[in-house]
């Protein structure tokens, strides 16, 4: 398993060497000060965007960043309405849905658009639960579910495609979150038995929750993370270079520790070989890395 471990490495650095890859060094400090980049990003990237903003100002000292973490729907339709009191530089949503929104009401700088992280659902409990759960269908019998309010919470809208393949819609008594990281609190504070969140979101909270079930990605919609730079900002040069910086090597890294899965550029097919490797390494590493918080938390 080791020499096996160590053959896959090194035919992904092999892929990697010859530039399939091509990679995007960091945005040098050439912005004018001060300049302060609004952005408007989906809840459950609350932790990870203020770090890869953390890695940028390395380089910018003189940025700085105002955030709104919400429902990536409720927070398109709030931009679409003219309801932002301050122009918003950087929409960085999840789900395609938002995004399409906002490109046909004119709001998304054309050539700005890009697809950068994906994600999957996870079903988790309180960290002292004792219930059992091995498929959708086993939250039947619960007395709380809660997911993301369908109407501006994507998660909620994929946590209803599961319902509806397993034929249980309609069956749950459902509490309805603000976003995944009410839920998140919903579920650690055993308000509810169970809840239905991002899997990086568990990931930030396994002393408090546990991932029950993981339910297969052809339940649902695959869920994409892109980012815009939007028409009405009045900083252009500095919000497409931070939105460039989003998928640069260095910013996916921190997204892929907490738990991402980084979407890659066009390639060879030896270039989505090599991405593939990796990504199947680094996946096993944060299941690693969740099962021991795990079991921490309960010894």
């Amino acid at each position: 398993m080791k020499k096996r471990y160590k053959l896959a490495l090194a035919t992904a650095s092999i892929a990697l060497g010859f530039g399939v890859i091509q990679a995007k060094p960091a945005q040098a400090a050439t912005l004018s000060s001060p300049i302060n980049i609004n952005i408007y990003a989906a809840a459950s990237l609350t932790d990870t965007l203020l770090q890869v903003q953390t890695l940028y100002q390395q380089s910018n000292p003189d940025v700085t960043f105002t955030d709104k973490f919400a429902g990536s729907i409720g927070l398109a339709n709030e931009i679409i309405m003219g309801k932002n009191p301050n122009p918003v530089d950087i929409f960085f949503s999840v789900s395609q849905a938002p995004l399409d929104n906002l490109q046909s009401a004119n709001q998304l700088k054309e050539g700005t658009r890009q697809d950068i992280l994906n994600n999957t659902l996870a079903i988790i409990t309180p960290i002292n639960s004792t219930i059992s759960i091995s498929s959708v269908k086993d939250l039947l019998p619960l007395n709380k579910v809660a997911i993301g309010n369908p109407a501006s919470v994507p998660a909620g809208v994929f946590a209803q495609q599961l319902f509806a393949n397993f034929g249980i819609s309609g069956q749950l008594n459902l509490v309805l979150g603000t976003d995944v990281r009410d839920v998140l609190s919903l579920v650690s504070n055993n308000t509810v038995d169970a809840g239905i969140v991002y899997t990086t979101d568990a990931l930030t909270a396994l002393d408090k929750v546990k991932i029950a079930y993981t339910p297969p990605i052809n339940l649902y919609s695959p869920i994409v993370y892109g980012s815009a730079v939007l028409t009405q900002t009045q900083n252009l040069d500095a919000a497409k270079n931070f939105n460039s910086f989003l998928r640069s090597p260095q910013a996916l890294s921190v997204f892929q520790v907490s738990g991402f899965t980084p979407i890659p550029e066009p390639m060879t097919t030896g270039g989505s070989i090599a991405v593939g490797i990796v990504g199947l390494m680094m996946k096993r590493k944060v299941a690693a890395k969740a099962k021991a918080k795990t079991k921490a938390a309960v010894d």
